[in-house]
């Protein structure tokens, strides 16, 4: 592939991997949100393999593999099990607010683009990473926001994929194999976490469904 159909393909991708977050702010139920955040984690992963490939990079393509498996796959089915056992979360929703929380996250997303061109001028850096800086902001937004901890999970999964998509954008960042790789054993851990909570104190946090 030639650089031009690189970069459109990666380009696309991160605009899907930024419509995905805003995808979640306006869910109300969470095995949809759940879902979501695993389609996101497969597009990063694209992104990884394609610059992967075409820089004959193999910590790239070894990271594309470890996104799809632990933040694609493992992460997001153990936290469906959880669902399945606590018929609870099938009734019951994690916002009402969906409507005002779409439009904070698209002004904070105008700000955060605000404050990144600001500070790219000023660190003489690339526009590249206007995208996972506003990625970055929206997980925290799903973080504060939502009302029970499998739902904020999802919130630092989108945050952990910042981090990674800031990681691949600036090819000169060093040890970006082994930041992926914490970033999992840390994204398990704090799902381990979670769930041996609710299983000792029941489902965290949640409010009814109104309407």
């Amino acid at each position: 592939m030639t650089g031009i159909v690189i970069f459109a393909i990666t380009e696309m991708l991160g605009v899907i991997i930024l419509l995905t977050a805003f995808e979640m702010l306006a869910q109300s139920f969470i095995r949809p949100m759940i879902n979501t955040v695993a389609l996101q984690s497969i597009a990063l992963a694209a992104i990884m393999l394609i610059l992967g490939i075409a820089e004959h990079s193999y910590d790239l393509i070894l990271l594309s593999v470890l996104t799809v498996a632990v933040r694609g796959i493992a992460i997001p089915e153990v936290m469906k099990k959880d669902i399945k056992k606590s018929g609870i979360w099938v009734y019951r929703e994690v916002e009402t607010r969906v409507p005002a929380l779409v439009i904070v996250g698209l002004l904070l997303s105008i700000l955060g683009y605000v404050i990144y061109r600001e500070m790219a001028e000023t660190l003489h850096i690339g526009a590249e990473g206007a995208l996972p800086f506003i990625l970055f902001l929206l997980g925290f937004l799903l973080i504060i926001a939502k009302k029970n901890a499998l739902a904020q999970m999802t919130g630092y999964i989108v945050e952990e994929n910042a981090l990674l998509y800031a990681g691949i954008s600036f090819s000169h960042m060093p040890l970006i194999l082994e930041a992926g790789v914490f970033l999992d054993l840390l994204a398990l851990v704090l799902a381990g976490v979670i769930l041996a909570a609710e299983k000792d104190y029941g489902v965290l946090e949640l409010e009814e469904l109104v309407g």
